[in-house]
């Protein structure tokens, strides 16, 4: 029996399906700030566009490290191939295209970020780069087949998707509905650098 450590992908699904997950909790998240009604005074968090690459890279990682659709291996979540793809980008069309018809001073506002949105850009992006180079250095190093760092892969997974879905839920239900602001700006760095090193350990 030989004694190499077999690669496998997270929680045992076909490689891409919890990048495809996390993709999906971000684009969702972006459609929902999107849509809410006008009574709602809110912009699109900043770390939402930095979460938003990840959409792009999970596109590119088709054919490299996720398979495509003349690979042998079972797409993303075990879907006909191309079938996150299609939603992500037809409901993001969709959305858009909604809101550019229907209520273009919304889409607009809604996108354009406040002066102080702005002044949490350096710690969104020391965590944006961080939590992908840590990832990356962790995904490049020697022991990556390891059984420890396939469990670490995993613990990941599962944190960065437990924040993302909870993201969703303040982001969108709970401070939508605040009278006062707060601060929220160290809880997105900390989904943002999770997320992000998680993306790295897959790249």
């Amino acid at each position: 029996m030989s004694s190499n450590p077999v690669p496998r992908a997270p929680l045992g699904l076909p490689p891409g399906s919890i990048r495809g997950i996390l993709v999906l909790f971000i684009t969702v998240q972006f459609w929902l700030l999107l849509l809410l009604p006008d009574n709602y005074v809110i912009r699109i968090p900043i770390n939402l566009y930095f979460l938003l690459t990840f959409v792009a890279l999970f596109f590119v990682s088709h054919g490299r490290t996720i398979a495509s659709a003349t690979d042998q291996f079972a797409s993303p979540l075990h879907l006909p191939a191309g079938t996150l793809r299609v939603v992500i980008f037809g409901g993001s069309a969709a959305v858009i295209g909604y809101l550019f018809t229907n209520h273009p001073e919304r889409l607009v506002e809604r996108l354009r970020p406040q002066a102080s949105q702005l002044d949490g850009w350096p710690t969104l992006m020391g965590a944006y780069v961080g939590g992908f180079v840590l990832g990356y250095l962790f995904r490049i190093m020697p022991f990556r087949h390891n059984w420890a760092f396939q469990s670490f892969q995993a613990w990941i997974s599962l944190i960065a998707m437990s924040l993302l879905f909870i993201e969703i839920v303040v982001q969108a239900f709970v401070i939508p509905t605040l009278k006062d602001q707060y601060d929220v700006r160290t809880w997105e760095a900390i989904v943002t650098g999770v997320t992000a090193c998680y993306f790295g350990t897959r790249s």
